[in-house]
């Protein structure tokens, strides 16, 4: 049996938002993408970034729509979402079969699966379903809350 997804990695453009910061294309929230969020934060399900383009860009939009303390690791820059995903499981001290990735790009999601094929990925047109998985059903919260990176408190108290 799999372990519960104790992360979730976030692509943002066309997500957690329609269009692409990069393009500056409005950013206006998907209210299921959020609701997901805020769904699995309750449940103790930590949430990362795993995006391309540019970080200030980012990282301003997530500021603007309140959601930057959302995410317990952000990593934004043109390199493979798969050496990001590890970057930030390695940032988060948690193994590759507890992360879980989610992009509206088929083609994004396909690199992940060949390249680390213990991390579940998703559509995010599916997004409104994660909660209802069974991966997603546990209650994480049970142990001690982990330390956030760098000392920041940015994991959501539980």
């Amino acid at each position: 049996m799999r372990p519960a997804v104790r992360c979730l990695v976030w692509e943002l453009d066309e997500t957690l938002w329609d269009g692409v910061v990069h393009d500056s294309t409005s950013t206006t929230l998907r209210p299921q993408a959020l609701r997901t969020l805020t769904k699995l934060s309750e449940r103790g399900v930590l949430h990362a970034v795993a995006a391309r383009g540019d970080r200030s860009r980012t990282l301003r939009t997530l500021y603007r729509h309140g959601l930057y303390e959302m995410f317990s690791a952000v990593e934004v820059g043109w390199g493979r979402k798969s050496a990001s995903i590890v970057r930030i499981a390695d940032t988060l001290g948690l193994g590759l079969d507890g992360m879980a990735f989610l992009d509206a790009e088929p083609v994004e999601r396909a690199e992940v699966s060949r390249a680390l094929p213990m991390v579940r990925c998703y559509a995010a047109r599916n997004v409104d379903m994660l909660p209802l998985l069974p991966d997603f059903r546990h209650d994480l919260r049970s142990g001690p809350v982990p330390t956030p990176p760098l000392g920041f408190a940015r994991v959501p108290a539980l």
